[in-house]
């Protein structure tokens, strides 16, 4: 995922950038994301605007991420436009030269990376509460149990032992 200037030229490169289980594993660590046999790509096209170079282009493909309530998998479909500006680093920033502010990414030695932006959008894809499916039942918070795949009654028992189940019981007039 790494583009050295003197190699784009004048008219740009077009660029199919396949994102791979292990790239995102590495990348997304903490976030628990795999992909659906579907896959993920970046189409686009990266050339030079001015004193930098711009990256147009769209991330498609499909996610698996943990559903919310279940813990299974949840494919999520991601189609998201890149935009993004890379500018060379002068050379007295040195430990910033990484930091992305409003789509301008600096880059150094005259090589480009696009794993960092591509990496904030996938991450900026997935939904905070992602579910496998529209009725998905989750986890029994008192047996562990799955729902979808094995129903219990823990949650009547519960009420039928607790002091305050007799509260259930009364029928207001």
């Amino acid at each position: 995922m790494r583009y050295k200037t003197k190699d784009i030229g004048e008219g740009g490169i077009d660029l199919r950038v396949a994102v791979t289980a292990a790239w995102l594993a590495a990348e997304c660590p903490d976030a628990s994301l795999g992909l659906t046999k579907a896959g993920m790509c970046l189409e686009g096209r990266l050339e030079p605007a001015g004193e930098g170079y711009l990256l147009r282009g769209t991330l498609r493909g499909e996610l698996l991420v943990p559903c919310a309530r279940c813990l299974e998998p949840a494919p999520v479909a991601v189609e998201s436009p890149v935009d993004v500006t890379f500018v060379e680093a002068s050379g007295d920033t040195g430990a910033n030269a990484q930091e992305t502010q409003e789509d301008v990414v600096s880059f150094e030695h005259g090589t480009i990376d696009l794993g960092r932006p591509l990496r904030d959008e996938i991450l900026l894809a997935v939904p905070m509460g992602p579910v496998c499916r529209p009725d998905c039942a989750g986890i029994c918070p008192a047996c562990g149990r799955n729902r979808n795949l094995t129903p219990c009654d823990c949650d009547t028992r519960a009420l039928e032992t607790s002091k305050f189940g007799v509260l259930a019981k009364i029928k207001l007039q």
